[in-house]
């Protein structure tokens, strides 16, 4: 046991009950949130396919809200038996690139980090052996870049900026989500886009509501002629 756990033993993230490692649930728990299922295709435009691994209520909520809003990085390891449960499609889809989507400058540097970085960049990095897989952008050391290498994949990728809406994006109708959200990516010239041309792609969120989000970050990658983007979030509510 190391000295954290020690410390602070770890607890499932919504009943309390002691559990074997920090981000481990209690089977009830997990079972009564775990729900895995795909967007209809209807409702997709710019995207090829959207899973959502859990509902959006009691402890995932709460999990996803305490690292949004209240600064406690360490509960995004509570997102990892449910990362778990997609293991199998993503070895299946096998994306050349992960792509998370990007806090706004103003958001990440008020929060100090991206909570999308904290649910998904290390599960993501454990499909992978490849030392070389990320590398630091030359004006921001905390965001990974990488060499262009065809027969590579499980890459993270994070090339895409968003612009400040300036707005809370969880207060807003449907339609008002979607007039803010339209515009609001752009792509990071930091980074060569024809690295994406027809390649496997996967976009992650932390959360599903109206697919506002998603698809618009998707038209931007469009632009650049992707093989596939699919997209993973860990919850939704209903849709």
């Amino acid at each position: 046991m190391n000295l954290f756990d020690f410390l602070f033993p770890p607890v499932c993230p919504h009943c309390g009950a002691h559990v074997k490692q920090q981000g481990d649930w209690c089977d009830s728990c997990i079972e009564a949130v775990l729900n895995i299922r795909q967007v209809p295709s209807k409702l997709l435009s710019s995207l090829d396919s959207v899973w959502i691994l859990a509902d959006y209520i009691g402890g995932i909520k709460s999990m996803i809200y305490d690292v949004k809003f209240n600064e406690k990085k360490e509960q995004s390891k509570g997102a990892a038996p449910f990362l778990a449960s997609y293991n199998l499609r993503m070895h299946a889809y096998k994306p050349h690139y992960v792509i998370p989507i990007p806090s706004s400058s103003e958001k990440k540097k008020s929060r100090g980090y991206n909570q999308v970085d904290l649910f998904f960049y290390n599960w993501v990095l454990s499909f992978t052996n490849h030392e070389h897989d990320t590398f630091k952008d030359k004006q921001n050391s905390n965001r990974p870049i990488l060499e262009d290498c065809e027969d590579k994949y499980f890459q993270w990728f994070d090339c895409l900026y968003k612009l400040d809406t300036h707005k809370e994006m969880w207060s807003l109708s449907g339609s008002e989500r979607r007039n803010t959200i339209e515009d609001a990516f752009l792509w990071n010239n930091n980074f060569d886009s024809s690295l994406i041309r027809d390649k496997r792609i996967l976009l992650v969120d932390d959360i599903y509501t109206t697919g506002a989000t998603l698809e618009s970050a998707a038209r931007v990658l469009r632009r650049y002629s992707p093989q596939t983007i699919e997209a993973l979030t860990i919850a939704s509510g209903s849709f």
